[in-house]
């Protein structure tokens, strides 16, 4: 019987609007941390847009200038507005990623709750390490392909208004694919999945995975496939975690 009361979670005396007030407090945290990097990209958006060219540069012929063109006087203050919101997300995400934790502590059992603090570590270096793996890998392997595929046809004039939304989707995608496997443990804790149920639904997962490569990506292959692996490879990883923490637990 004891056994049986140790797997339940431990639920905090928490009403309905103490949960509400909490969740209100850790957003106003989140918010005002993204407020905060958002005011100070916004004076460094124009160096920042010069960093993200960098893999333009690259994928472009030598013969060709690597500028970017706006068509009407508002399309650069968008485009600052649009990298620093971006750079707010990336850099204020140790904050929002950490207080996402917290509140979602609350729902796991109490012998997991030891693993939040890891799991936001965790959370941020994968976020960071999938926006990484975007900008050296796929960002230059998609503008080379669309560039030297359009290039046959005419003259590629680039506007910073629709380069700086590409990056920005792929950056924050990539993020948050390389959370796949955090996301899945976390609702294996929650006992929503386990490892057999994500092993037997692969055929299915194949499809989604397309379909949110497909959405995600500019519409060629080469961008999709790209942005596909990983996300299976985040897929297959989180079946190998679930099946070493059910194990874990099998024999505490």
């Amino acid at each position: 019987m004891q056994q049986e009361v140790d797997l339940q979670p431990e639920l905090p005396s928490m009403s309905l609007w103490d949960h509400l007030d909490e969740l209100r407090g850790r957003l106003i945290k989140s918010l005002m941390s993204i407020a905060i990097v958002f005011t100070l990209a916004f004076v460094f958006a124009n160096n920042i847009i010069n960093f993200l060219k960098i893999p333009l540069k690259a994928a472009l012929p030598p013969e060709m200038k690597t500028d970017l063109y706006f068509t009407g006087p508002m399309d650069v203050f968008s485009a600052n507005m649009k990298v620093a919101f971006l750079v707010a997300l990336i850099f204020a995400c140790p904050i929002w990623i950490y207080q996402l934790w917290r509140f979602i502590e609350p729902a796991l059992y109490q012998r997991e709750r030891k693993y939040v603090l890891p799991f936001a570590v965790v959370s941020i270096l994968l976020f960071f390490a999938g926006m990484t793996f975007c900008y050296l890998v796929m960002l230059p392997m998609t503008l080379s392909f669309l560039l030297s595929y359009g290039s046959e046809v005419g003259t590629p004039i680039i506007t910073i208004g629709d380069y700086v939304s590409m990056v920005s989707v792929l950056l924050i995608g990539f993020g948050l694919i390389f959370e796949t496997p955090v996301i899945l443990l976390l609702l294996g804790f929650l006992g929503i999945v386990d490892a057999d149920m994500l092993s037997e639904q692969r055929r299915i997962i194949v499809i989604v995975i397309l379909i949110i490569a497909a959405i995600l990506t500019p519409p060629d292959p080469i961008s999709q496939i790209a942005m596909a692996i990983p996300m299976y490879i985040m897929y297959e990883a989180s079946i190998v975690l679930l099946r070493f923490f059910a194990k874990k637990e099998r024999h505490a």
